[in-house]
């Protein structure tokens, strides 16, 4: 996290704006949406259970009417004092084994009329009476079917005394009329006891036809992947719209619960469905609906997927809106930003020119005018400095000591006076050179040779009015001659050394100039008394302090100017980039040395 804010916060304000837009816009909406989609899926499955259980409600009722119809019909067979009374007369009869044609064929016409009668206005059922020697009564052709089957199986249990009172559901079994085997294969019936005589029963078989149920179930599919089923207690598939699956335990009877309606989530045929189970009213058994999950729920899936679309267009729209108004309110902070960049680099002569009335706009015009003021300051400063340095050179050029000129123009005098020679004649051509190059103001800046020229005539005028000889060692690198240095910044240096180095006495002074890549290293050393620790300590704090040109108090000098003036002239020409460095022991002499930077237009080549 950390990490990602180091991030965020190093990239341009124009990103910054899209991220946080991004991260504070969609992020928001694509979590509703997520949390939209939950909670409607939520209130679609309630919806969907709420659904699925009222169409069992209804098939409840439907199939509810088909079953209390078994069970009128077997209370009313049970009830009826009339078919109770024909099946008690004949009870001899049928306790005989006499045929049909052995009874009162009027008392077994009325009790098939009567069983007619009361299915007339019902669904198709298939009412049988069984007496206990086998004989049946029945309303449907009989041809000769053996009802001792039906007598011996497991659905009459004539031990049970309780039985007489009670109706067993038997559920779904195969087809036991052979005349209606291809309509209905399989039967759904109830059985009940009839208590004829004290040691005599009979037994009633009522049963309706598998099919009428699932066409029941049929009408109420919604769509061709719904089912519906009703099992028995046990899980056993009694009634389907598929009839392969009758009779078959159901694969989720565990899920089913017998007392209350249940839904789930299955993994049917391969894939989600919704299983919705409903316990049936008139018997102990239920209503299951599976539905694909998709078909009712999963429809969320499509609307959160288009919803997800749609958020995705519009926040691409809104993005690329954005980016661009972003982009055009922060076109001037990044143009102002490259301006920076270019001043940082030194080129001031760049602008922004930003043009209009918003607070960005009004920022970088109050930028493109302090770079002209600016431009203007430094341009001025720059006159100022050239006017400066040049009034310097005048003023130095104009301060040679009058003194001087006279003691050694009266010193000429007399030696030429006296004696006639040539040293004579050096002494006026080096006064005459030094004149000469001092008074020239034409340029301030002269080849290091010139220079060098310079200090020769003034060291030989400087022997010729003192007692001591000052020699001037030169070991000048070739390809320094040429380089341009300001005019006179030696001379004060070679006057100090003289002066105060060799205090009247003789000496030599070496002057040495080499290139070290883009450096000129001017060092001037002298053999003389050299610099006490204190004193030295003394001039390079001045040196390190010094703030503006000042002249020096030595008024004994050729130009009246010192150590201290010659940094700052030289710190003013060069920059920053220029270096003096003073090194001096005691009664060893003393080394000055320059490091004067190639500047182009200011060391240069001539």
């Amino acid at each position: 996290m950390k990490r990602f804010i180091k991030k965020y916060r190093g990239i341009s304000l124009r990103w910054r704006l899209i991220i946080s837009a991004v991260i504070c816009v969609i992020l928001p909406s694509v979590i509703t949406v997520l949390l939209s989609n939950f909670n409607t899926k939520d209130e679609l499955e309630n919806r969907a259970v709420d659904e699925i259980e009222n169409t069992l409600r209804l098939l409840d009722l439907n199939i509810t009417n088909y079953l209390d119809d078994l069970l009128y019909v077997s209370n009313f067979i049970q009830f009826d004092d009339k078919i109770n009374l024909i099946l008690k007369e004949n009870v001899n009869l049928h306790n005989n084994n006499n045929t049909v044609t052995d009874i009162n064929k009027m008392k077994y016409i009325k009790i098939s009329d009567i069983l007619d009668d009361i299915t007339y206005l019902l669904s198709p059922f298939y009412i049988t009476i069984i007496m206990e020697n086998g004989f049946a009564y029945t309303n449907y052709p009989k041809n000769n079917h053996d009802f001792t089957n039906l007598l011996d199986s497991k659905w009459i249990n004539k031990s049970d005394n309780s039985y007489y009172y009670k109706t067993n559901w038997i559920g779904t079994h195969p087809s036991y009329i052979e005349s209606v085997k291809a309509q209905y294969p399989y039967f759904i019936s109830i059985t009940k006891s009839l208590k004829l005589t004290s040691n005599t029963n009979a037994y009633t078989i009522i049963s309706i036809g598998e099919r009428e149920i699932s066409n029941i179930l049929n009408q109420f599919v919604s769509n061709e992947k719904q089912e519906f089923k009703l099992i028995d207690s046990n899980g056993m598939i009694l009634s389907s719209q598929n009839e392969q699956e009758i009779q078959r335990e159901f694969q989720y009877k565990d899920l089913v619960d017998n007392n209350r309606p249940s839904y789930h989530v299955v993994d049917y045929k391969n894939i989600e469905y919704f299983l919705v189970s409903y316990p049936l009213s008139s018997a102990d058994w239920n209503l299951v609906s599976l539905v694909p999950y998709k078909e009712t729920v999963g429809r969320i899936n499509t609307i959160t997927r288009s919803t997800l679309v749609m958020l995705f267009v519009f926040s691409s729209i809104f993005l690329i809106i954005l980016i661009f108004l972003v982009r055009k309110l922060t076109n001037p902070i990044s143009t102002l930003r490259h301006v920076t960049n270019k001043v940082e680099q030194g080129n001031l002569q760049v602008r922004s020119n930003i043009k209009g009335e918003g607070d960005i706009e009004l920022l970088a015009q109050s930028f493109d005018n302090m770079l002209d003021e600016i431009e203007e300051m430094i341009f001025q400063i720059k006159a100022e400095e050239k006017s400066k340095r040049k009034a310097e050179l005048e003023m130095l050029q104009a301060q040679i000591n009058p003194h001087f000129l006279f003691n050694i123009l009266n010193s000429l005098r007399l030696k030429i006076t006296m004696n006639g020679d040539k040293d004579s004649a050096r002494l006026i051509q080096s006064l005459s050179s030094l004149l000469r190059k001092t008074i020239n103001r034409n340029n301030e800046f002269i080849p290091l040779y010139e220079e060098i020229e310079i200090v020769d005539h003034y060291v030989q005028l400087m022997n010729f009015r003192r007692n001591g000889h000052v020699e001037i060692s030169s070991n000048l690198a070739s390809d320094t001659l040429m380089l341009e240095i300001p005019r006179l910044f030696l001379q004060p240096l070679i006057e100090n050394a003289i002066i105060h180095g060799f205090n009247q006495k003789g000496g030599t002074i070496t002057i040495t100039s080499w290139l070290e890549e883009n450096i000129m290293l001017i060092s001037i050393k002298d053999n003389g008394k050299g610099i006490d620790d204190g004193k030295l300590h003394e001039i390079r704090r001045n040196l390190s302090s010094i703030n503006a040109i000042s002249q020096s108090k030595n008024k004994a000098s050729f130009n009246g100017i010192g150590i201290s003036n010659v940094y700052q002239r030289l710190l003013m020409t060069y920059g920053k980039e220029f270096r003096m460095e003073i090194d001096s022991q005691q009664n060893k002499g003393t080394e000055i040395k320059f490091y004067i930077p190639r500047i182009q237009g200011v060391l240069r080549n001539v």
